[in-house]
């Protein structure tokens, strides 16, 4: 994608480590809509390259994108991957962007735990989250809260018995659900599903919006 604006990004954690990633400048769209802020949270024991081009495509939605590797990933502090840090983790980078609320997440695998327990409270209204895996450890004394969540998945057209299951019933709140192959291969592959896209498109221009 060209013409939209890239800047790393560091924030300090109460807790210790620095987080690193990137920021992407929403484009300017003419939208109607208002605008918001996605926060893309890679999978534990991966790092932020594991979107793919996208970041990219949601910021020429007109979205702002943060992208980050968690602690212990990729550019950030920390020595080793931790599940029981985090939802910590994402509760604190949250409140060290709270001038650029309302917010979408983005996240996947085991780390997608933590969309459960993040909501209205954090002004999370709106969560897109793929190949969700429910990980006890991130998901223990957590309590859950409510949000706009759209699920996509490619853990097979029998949802009966599937993680996706298991993780969709944790879930409460409004939520959808969207099947397709592809997606079993990784979150980079949603970049490349036009139907998907247009999906994930419509879910955010309805419930990601600083105007509502």
């Amino acid at each position: 994608m060209t013409g939209l604006e890239q800047n790393a990004i560091e924030i300090p954690l109460a807790s210790g480590p620095i987080v690193r990633g990137l920021t992407i400048a929403g484009a300017a769209t003419g939208s109607a809509y208002g605008q918001g802020t996605i926060l893309f949270i890679h999978d534990i024991g991966s790092d932020l390259d594991e979107f793919g081009s996208l970041p990219e495509i949601v910021a020429v939605l007109g979205f702002d994108v943060v992208i980050l590797d968690l602690p212990g990933h990729g550019l950030s502090d920390g020595d080793e991957p931790d599940p029981g840090g985090c939802m910590a983790a994402v509760t604190e980078v949250l409140e060290g962007l709270t001038d650029r609320d309302p917010f979408g997440l983005v996240s996947s695998g085991r780390s997608a735990t933590v969309g459960a327990s993040l909501g209205r409270p954090q002004q999370v209204l709106t969560q897109l989250l793929i190949n969700p895996v429910l990980d006890e450890i991130v998901a223990a004394g957590a309590p859950r809260t409510h949000s706009a969540r759209l699920v996509l998945h490619g853990d097979g057209p029998e949802f009966v018995g599937t993680e996706t299951q298991r993780f969709f019933s944790h879930l409460i709140g409004e939520k959808m659900l969207i099947f397709d192959a592809s997606i079993a291969g990784g979150p980079h592959e949603v970049a490349n599903l036009s139907t998907v896209q247009t999906h994930v498109e419509l879910f955010f221009k309805r419930y990601l919006n600083r105007q509502s």
